[in-house]
This record gives structure tokens, C-alpha cells and sequence, in this order.
């Protein structure tokens, strides 16, 4: 591989757990820095995470292949294999200095960081743009901008996940209807400082890892924290069991389109509100403006490689860069995209896929039986209100062997030893997922 040259910019990454696309789809008083990047930026209107569950698709991110591919199946059980080569790994062999900074689930025996030089893992009380943490970031990110290398660097914020997280003098409705939003807003000041460490001369990227249920939103930390107390004693999983049981069933999805954010926050379904993300590139060489196209996370590693202008020969990257859209102003070619639901142990979930062509997006299930297609047309309807499973037969045909195809590659699966798994285990248990 040939080195960087001399005047490639260094990239920021900077992917916010649970932002759904909607929240960068409008400029918003509440988080004027984001809402600027994205107004100066090159905004991809229709990007899709692969995975709703932070692991699997923050893999993908990195590694431009989808989950069935890369390995990493769920939050637990499953690491990458070192067959699979990472953006970080070309990045750095190529001459960029690499630093990362990740917390949740994201623990680096999960191998998903493999390739940064420097990999930090923010474990409580750390977790927090609002902890010591924040200053430290930045202070790191304009470190490495003041380096004599190009840099890479991710930036994994947490805040906005369950339970939200921002400071008492966001309670108010100028920084958000709920919870949520307000917990992005928290972020907002943050992202601004980091953009402004790393300089001019840095390619930033902006994205959510996948989206969020937002039904019956908490309006306030107080409400969330009553809510907590009262799930406690609540048969909760139970309850969430049965909706994704009979909503995957139903043709109508409503079961899983309703259930409140307390049965899941993410990872139970392929609906756009959970597999939605904004993703907005800017920099020198960008050319700002909306793009329309379809787009996955298995672009943005191919993307990064080709604007560092690092050769990638023998990646296997499943996505295709996007550095000529944004460096022409134009649309990217279409080509389909697909999404998984992950699974992993005591976190119970249907194996389920589904791919966006064009307009249309189907939602099925080479796995179980019980699944029942969805088909939409989300432009029209972005709601996913309609399903015309029913009516287009041989549309939902055509893009479920058109889907096979982008998942069918099973990747060998490697487990990750005992003490591993269960050092991920009590992270999870202290994040509330088991």
C-alpha cells in the first residue's frame, strides 16, 4: 500500500448512538452546530445503518461489509475475525495516525477497532460528553490536529442511549420536545468544539450508529427516571417478547411500529425510525448539498480510504465509495442496500432482513418462518403504513432474491473466549440489556 500524501485532509468520524435521520433531516435552534455541518455539508438523505444494534453496525461502519459478513452477529458472543481488514488498518499502514474512542458495548476484545493505534474504551463515569471525559476529548482530537500526520479518529457518543443523559439546564423546551432530543442537544456544543479542534483541513462525518424508538417518549430525566423505577416491577421482556411475536406475524406491523420505547429502544425491527441515520460528509474537496440516493454504512469505510487517498487493494468491501458524489456534487449510482436484525444471547430477537431498491423496501426473513413481508413504498409512504406484500407479489420476489444475494454470505463465525464474553456481559448488565 502507498503512503498518504502529503496534502490529504485527516478525517473525523463521529457517530452518535441512536440519532435517528429525522433529527438532521431540518436545521433545529436546539443544535444549531450539527444543524450548521449539515446545512454546509453533503447530506445523504437515505442512509441506512445495517444492523439496529450498536456492535454489529458499528462493524460494519469500519469494515464496509455487512454483519452476515463481518461476523460480529450481536452484541455478545461473536468477535471479528482477523480475515476481515478494517479502514483503521489501511489507514494506518498507510501513514495516518489512528485513534478511536468508544463506550456502551464497544469493548475492544470485540476487535472492531482493530487497526487504531490508540483505542479507548470510556467506561463509567466516563461515558458522558458532560464527564472530565469532554475536555479530554478535545484536547485529543487537537492533538492529533497539530500532528505532523494525517490523522483518523472515531468519536462514539453515547448520551443520547437509555437512559438519556445531558445537564439540568437542558430541561426546558427550547432544547427539545423529550428526553431524547434534549439529549442530543446536550451533544451539540461538544461535536462544534471537536469540529472546530480537528481544523479545516479535516473531513468530518457525522452519523448515527442506527436509530431509535421514540414512542411515548419520556418528556424530562425526572419522567425517564420514574418510568425506570416502575419497569422494575413490570414484566417488561415478557411483554416485549410477545409485540415483536405478533408484529413480525401481522402485515400491518402495527405491534411493532406502537410498542412504547420501554418494550425496545432499538434492535427488534427494520421499521426506518430504527435503521434510518443521517450521514453528513464535510470538508475540503466536499461539495455541499443533498443527495437522495440510498446509502449504507458499508460506503462510509471505502469512502474514507478513497478521500485519505490510501490504496485498498483485496478489502472486500460490500459498499461502494461515495468520494466522487461528494467531490462532483453529485448523486452516487444506485444500487441496492440492505439491513439485519442481530441476535446474541439473552437478548431475544427475530432474525429478520431487508433491502431498499429505488423507492421501495422489503422486509422479510430467511430464517424464520413466522415473519411476514413487508413491502413499501417509503417515499411515499415513510411511515411504513402500507404494506403491498399482497399486491406486488413479483416485486417482493425480485428484491428478496436481490437481497440474498447482499446477505448470503456467511461469514465463519468466531466466538469470543468465555472470560471475553462475559466482560461484555456485565457491561450490558450495567447498561440495562440483560
Amino acid at each position: 500500500m502507498r503512503t498518504l500524501r502529503a496534502a490529504v485532509p485527516n478525517v473525523l468520524l463521529i457517530v452518535v448512538d441512536c440519532l435517528r435521520a429525522d433529527m438532521l433531516a431540518r436545521g433545529r435552534r436546539a443544535w444549531p452546530r450539527m444543524s450548521a455541518l449539515a446545512a454546509g455539508g453533503a447530506r445523504f438523505t437515505a442512509c441506512y445503518s445495517t444492523c439496529p444494534t450498536t456492535t454489529p453496525a458499528v462493524t460494519a461502519i469500519l469494515t464496509g461489509r455487512y454483519p452476515s459478513t463481518h461476523g460480529v452477529q450481536g452484541l455478545r458472543g461473536t468477535q471479528l475475525s482477523e480475515s476481515v481488514p478494517t479502514a483503521a488498518e489501511q489507514l494506518g499502514r498507510a501513514g495516518a495516525a489512528t485513534w478511536c474512542s468508544a463506550t456502551g458495548p464497544l469493548l475492544d476484545t470485540v476487535g472492531s477497532f482493530r487497526g487504531f493505534a490508540d483505542a479507548e474504551y470510556r467506561d463509567v463515569p466516563r461515558r458522558s460528553v458532560h464527564s472530565g471525559w469532554g475536555p479530554e476529548g478535545i484536547a485529543q482530537i487537537a492533538r492529533l490536529a497539530a500532528g505532523e500526520r494525517p490523522f483518523f479518529a472515531v468519536v462514539h457518543l453515547w448520551d443520547a442511549h437509555t437512559p438519556r443523559t445531558y445537564p439540568p439546564r437542558f430541561e426546558n423546551r427550547a432544547h427539545g420536545r423529550n428526553a431524547y432530543e434534549r439529549a442530543i442537544a446536550g451533544m451539540d456544543a461538544w461535536i462544534g468544539d471537536a469540529i472546530a479542534a480537528a481544523g479545516p483541513d479535516t473531513v468530518v462525518v457525522l452519523t448515527g450508529d442506527h436509530g431509535e424508538n421514540t414512542v411515548f417518549e419520556p418528556h424530562n430525566l425526572r419522567e425517564q427516571a420514574a418510568w425506570r423505577r416502575i419497569n422494575q416491577h413490570l414484566p417488561i421482556a415478557k411483554w416485549a417478547e410477545a409485540a415483536v411475536d405478533h408484529g413480525v406475524r401481522s402485515s400491518s406491523k402495527r405491534a411493532l411500529r406502537w410498542a412504547p420505547r420501554y418494550f425496545w429502544n432499538h434492535g427488534q425491527t427494520l421499521l426506518e425510525s430504527l435503521v434510518r441515520v443521517p450521514l453528513v460528509v464535510s470538508g475540503p474537496g466536499i461539495v455541499p448539498g443533498a443527495r437522495s440516493t440510498p446509502v449504507s454504512h458499508v460506503d462510509i469505510a471505502p469512502t474514507l480510504v478513497d478521500l485519505a487517498g490510501a490504496a485498498h487493494p483485496d478489502a472486500g468491501w460490500q459498499g461502494t465509495s461515495l468520494a466522487a458524489a461528494l467531490g462532483e456534487g453529485t448523486e452516487p449510482p444506485p444500487y441496492p442496500v440492505a439491513m439485519e436484525i442481530a441476535v446474541a444471547p439473552s437478548i431475544p430477537a427475530i432474525r429478520q432482513q431487508a433491502i431498499r431498491r429505488g423507492r421501495h423496501k422489503l422486509i422479510t426473513s430467511f430464517d424464520d418462518e413466522r415473519v411476514t413481508d413487508g413491502l413499501y413504498d417509503v417515499e411515499s409512504d415513510p411511515g411504513e403504513l402500507r404494506n403491498l406484500a399482497a399486491t406486488e407479489p413479483g416485486l417482493a420476489d425480485e428484491l428478496r432474491e436481490m437481497l440474498r444475494g447482499l446477505v448470503a454470505e456467511r461469514a465463519q463465525t468466531v466466538e469470543m473466549p468465555a472470560d471475553d464474553d462475559e466482560e461484555i456481559a456485565e457491561r450490558l448488565r450495567e447498561l440495562g440489556y440483560l
